[in-house]
């Protein structure tokens, strides 16, 4: 993404800002820097990079946010997923601190994945880019508190939420909802799409990641990611999946599981993070998909 804004001749400092914020512990509470720390030491407990390097790499991310007045104009950059619009949350919570002068922050949202067009495409978005006003700092700010409550009414508030100027925040927040255990099998609606894919028959990683992502409206996991819920499938003795890749089948529970006749917590204990809620046996809340609420 970055290079194709350099080749787009958009030019200036340039960061990533990675974190798949929809996976893992993002407390209430915590400064932009404690929750880098926090979230640094999970992805790299969950064998997504190593720990000094993801430190590295959330401290500069952050020391650049802090240093916003020093440029001129701030351009965020992000498209409609869930993944992008929980970061775009987090940027705009944390650059609404610093009490910038108005007009220096603005805003380009997409609904089309901008590694995927071209640097022609990527150009005619910066003049659409949008200011950020105090209104959609105060919407982000708010939409922020109810994706790290550790009340899960809260992110549900969200999802039935306009959020002002930023039109695919509700639409995301309604996808992470889906990543509680449903009422009915106890997966999280990534997990089932995961446990379909495996379903369908023999594939590697990167088939199985294209049949599961070819049921989401806007794709958000990365195949890492994706290969995650694959391996805590398979794991402990309540495991859904069975064999080796590209051989990799459900077990007798996981056919039970997608066929409607079993529960999968009633065997497994969960230990899940969604944005700030710690989800375990003494504090389990569901997913009623039908009525769209929790339940």
């Amino acid at each position: 993404m970055l290079y194709l804004l350099k080749k787009a001749g958009i030019l200036g400092t340039h960061v990533a800002w990675r974190d798949a914020l929809n996976e893992g512990p993002v407390p209430a509470g915590l400064t932009l820097e404690e929750v880098s720390a926090l979230r640094a030491r999970y992805l790299a407990e969950r064998g997504f990079g190593p720990p000094i390097k993801m430190i590295h790499d959330f401290e500069r991310r952050d020391a650049l946010i802090r240093r916003a007045a020093d440029f001129d104009e701030v351009v965020l950059w992000f498209e409609h997923d869930l993944y992008d619009q929980l970061q775009l949350l987090q940027v705009l919570t944390a650059l609404d601190e610093l009490d910038l002068e108005p007009g220096r922050v603005s805003v380009v949202q997409t609904d089309h994945y901008l590694a995927s067009m071209t640097v022609d495409e990527i150009f005619r978005l910066l003049p659409k880019r949008r200011t950020a006003t105090a209104a959609i700092f105060k919407s982000a700010g708010r939409m922020w508190e109810r994706f790290t409550s550790p009340d899960p009414v809260e992110l549900a508030n969200a999802a039935g939420a306009d959020a002002i100027g930023m039109p695919f925040a509700r639409g995301a927040m309604q996808r992470l909802c889906e990543e509680y255990p449903w009422k009915h099998d106890g997966l999280s609606r990534s997990q089932r799409q995961a446990l379909y894919a495996v379903a369908q028959g023999p594939g590697r990683a990167e088939e199985l990641f294209a049949r599961a992502q070819a049921r989401e409206e806007a794709h958000f996991l990365g195949q890492r990611l994706f290969e995650r819920i694959l391996a805590d499938l398979a794991s402990g003795a309540a495991a859904l999946t069975e064999g080796e890749e590209p051989m990799l089948v459900p077990t007798a529970l996981g056919r039970r599981v997608l066929a409607g006749d079993a529960d999968w917590l009633e065997a497994h204990v969960i230990d899940r993070w969604v944005g700030g809620v710690h989800l375990r046996p003494d504090n389990l809340t569901r997913w009623d998909d039908d009525a769209g609420r929790f339940a």
